[in-house]
This record gives C-alpha cells, sequence and structure tokens, in this order.
C-alpha cells in the first residue's frame, strides 16, 4: 500500500552475473517510487492506450498509436513480420523500454504515463525472450530458484513443483547444455512460472522448434496457461501458430495496429489486404465486369454485384475457399499445372490460356492429372477494383 507521502515503498533484490560467469550476487535495495494512480477497467487485465515508441537512431516510429485490451486469463498473440515491432511493444509492457508516448494500466494501475512509469520489478511480469536466458553452470532446479526471493522458504518446493508444470520434474539435475531445445525452452518456462507472474510475456517462443515439438508445445502453453490462470503474450512471426494458440490476436505491420479480434473473425473477415495476405497469399483473379457477373480467363463468374463496379476487378479468394467439381458445366476452369502434397491436404494449381494461376485446396488421395482441364466454383469471395 502507498504512504501518506503517495509513494509505494519497494524492496527489491537485484540479480548480477558476471560475464565471465563464474559468479552470481544478490544485491539488496530499498527506495521509493512514483505513485500509482488507480483505475477501475473491469474488461481487461491490460490496457493500452495511444502509445508510441521511437528508438533515437530511427526516422520511423517502432510502435505509434497502439491501443489494446487483454482480457485476464487469455492468450493474446501479437503477430507481424520481422521489424513489425512485436518485440518493442513486449520491452514497453516489461518495463525494458519506455515509450514516447501513451499509457498502459496493468491490474487496475497506471504503471505507464508517457516517459513515466514505475520499474520492471514492480510489475509481476514474467518475460522469455527467444534466447531462453537459461545459465549455463546452474541446474534446471537452480535456474529455476533464480526467479525466487533469497530468503524464501520453500524455494526449492516451488521450483520443483514448476518443473513438475512443463514436465521436467525428473530433470531437474541436468544443465541447459544437456537438454534439447524444447527442453529449455520449457525450463525457462518453468523459471517464470516460478515467481508467480500475473502476466507472462513470450518472444517468438517457438523459433527453435521442428515441427513435431512446436505442436506439442502449442498444446502444453496452452494447457499450462489455463490451468494456472495466468495471462500470456505471444509475439510471434508464424500466423499459423498464433491461429491455433491464441484467444485473441493483435497483428503489427510498420509499428501500427492493422487488426485485433478472435483469430477466427480475422482470419475470415480481414481489416485489409495486409493482413489477409499475412495468413497466405489469396487467389487474385483480375476480371472484367459485366451487367450480370465478372469474365476472366477461367471463365464467367455470375454475380449482381458486378453492377457496383466499373470495367476491371479483383477477385479475392482463399485456397480452401475454392473446390474442384467433376461436373463440366460449371462455368469457371483451368489446365493442372501443378500440384503440391501436404499429407493431410494437396494443393492443385490451375492455369488459364494466358498464365495466369490460382491455388485450390483438394482431398489428398485424388488424383489429378498434369494437363488436364478441371472444373471449379469460389464459394467466398471479396471483389476489388482493380486499377
Amino acid at each position: 500500500m502507498a504512504n501518506k507521502s503517495g509513494l509505494f515503498p519497494l524492496h527489491l533484490y537485484i540479480l548480477c552475473l558476471d560475464l565471465n560467469f563464474n559468479r552470481i550476487t544478490l544485491t539488496f535495495v530499498s527506495y521509493k517510487v512514483l505513485p500509482i494512480y488507480i483505475i477501475d477497467r473491469e474488461m481487461s487485465l491490460l490496457s493500452i492506450t495511444n502509445l508510441s515508441k521511437k528508438f533515437p537512431q530511427s526516422k520511423t516510429y517502432a510502435l505509434q498509436d497502439i491501443n489494446l485490451e487483454i482480457a485476464e486469463g487469455s492468450i493474446q498473440a501479437i503477430v507481424g513480420e520481422n521489424g513489425s515491432g512485436k518485440t518493442s511493444l513486449l520491452k514497453v509492457i516489461a518495463g525494458l523500454e519506455h515509450p514516447d508516448k501513451g499509457s498502459i494500466i496493468f491490474s487496475g494501475q497506471t504503471i505507464v504515463n508517457g516517459k513515466v512509469a514505475i520499474s520492471a520489478e514492480q510489475r509481476e511480469i514474467g518475460v522469455i525472450f527467444d534466447d531462453y536466458a537459461l545459465f549455463p553452470q546452474l541446474n534446471l532446479l537452480e535456474n529455476v530458484k533464480v526467479a525466487l526471493q533469497p530468503k524464501e522458504k520453500h524455494s526449492t518446493q516451488i521450483a520443483r513443483d514448476s518443473l513438475a508444470l512443463v514436465g521436467l520434474e525428473d530433470s531437474y539435475k541436468l544443465f541447459p547444455h544437456q537438454l534439447s531445445s524444447g527442453q529449455r525452452q520449457r525450463a525457462a518456462l518453468a523459471r517464470a512460472l516460478a515467481s508467480r507472474p500475473k502476466i507472462l510475456l513470450l518472444d517468438d517462443p517457438f523459433k527453435s522448434l521442428d515441427t513435431r515439438f512446436k505442436n506439442e508445445m502449442i498444446q502444453d502453453l496452452q494447457d499450462i496457461v489455463k490451468s494456472t490462470g495466468i495471462t500470456a503474450i505471444i509475439a510471434s512471426h508464424h500466423a499459423k501458430d498464433a491461429l491455433s494458440l491464441a484467444d485473441n490476436l493483435a497483428i503489427l505491420h510498420k509499428g501500427t495496429l492493422q487488426q485485433q479480434g478472435p483469430p477466427e473473425e480475422i482470419y475470415r473477415n480481414p481489416a485489409n489486404a495486409y493482413v489477409a495476405n499475412f495468413f497466405g497469399k489469396r487467389n487474385e483473379i483480375v476480371a472484367t465486369s459485366t451487367p450480370d457477373g465478372f469474365y476472366s480467363g477461367f471463365g464467367f463468374m455470375p454475380d449482381p454485384e458486378s453492377v457496383k463496379f466499373n470495367e476491371k476487378v479483383k477477385i479475392l479468394f482463399r485456397a480452401e475457399d475454392a473446390k474442384i467439381k467433376k461436373d463440366a458445366n460449371q462455368p469457371l476452369s483451368g489446365t493442372i499445372h501443378r500440384t503440391l502434397f501436404y499429407g493431410d491436404h494437396q494443393i492443385v494449381k490451375l492455369m488459364d490460356d494466358e498464365g495466369h494461376q490460382v491455388s485450390i485446396k483438394a482431398h489428398p488421395g485424388r488424383n489429378f492429372p498434369l494437363g488436364e482441364r478441371m472444373f471449379f466454383t469460389i464459394e467466398k469471395y471479396e471483389l476489388e477494383e482493380a486499377f
């Protein structure tokens, strides 16, 4: 609680690691911090308002006017290409960077107000960066105990419980170099959970994992987050990982928030072309509008919406939104140019007489001979002016 001066007393143990990895020291400090303003926000655990950040050496903003509400107990994915601002946003939330403007309210407390902010150590936020930052000279149990206060009476039991939570209860004596990438990630997760943070930040946690271990880790992370009630914010440049993992997505591009919402909603109803193509490039057919539809090199597609367009339009659709048909009476068709087999499905590429191609998702057991003409329908699509 705050004292009469409105300041919060703070007692910290600061971890110091020797550059030669020979020793670890703990320094006790006590000081007072800026007043924390209490605001009631029942709908979210973390509220980010008009947040902007520009680094001194850069001509452009790393983050610009970010507004985001994150619900308690949810998994929030921050998704974007390299350089989109994902890691910068995590660092600002964690207190490792300070914004130029904007505010962050965490659990009803203002922790950031422009360049004024409370320290990272006060925020009850755990962080796992993509290098895991495990101490090579410590075994797993000792690595996890580093996150706990030195006077914690039950530190060993808490550390072992945290390792058990991530499936490493029998590996507590092992050192980081004896672990696989997946096990090192689990160890870093156990250490972050041991301090009981309210929010856990993970920066590209699946980057170094192969497909099998990545899928396992996604499921395990979901189970751990939901069973502990913790709130997780995950930065990733893999759209498909985010779709399968998160309760809510936020799409960043060049420091600006493009769209946020439930994964299925964003996938099905993208706010703009960037968001739509981020989940895989869409098919694009350039067609000519007529009074009753659209004509292209693949044939004629009837649509009463054609009267709203002048001449050329783009017909945009995903591979799974088109279906290959055996019925030769279908108005759209193309020649099979290539097939790509992915195990649970295949992608069939059809080409018109002018060399334009579309990709259509098909059943893996069906045979598609190259050069054969196939008919198809488009069941869901968007229309845009072509020029």
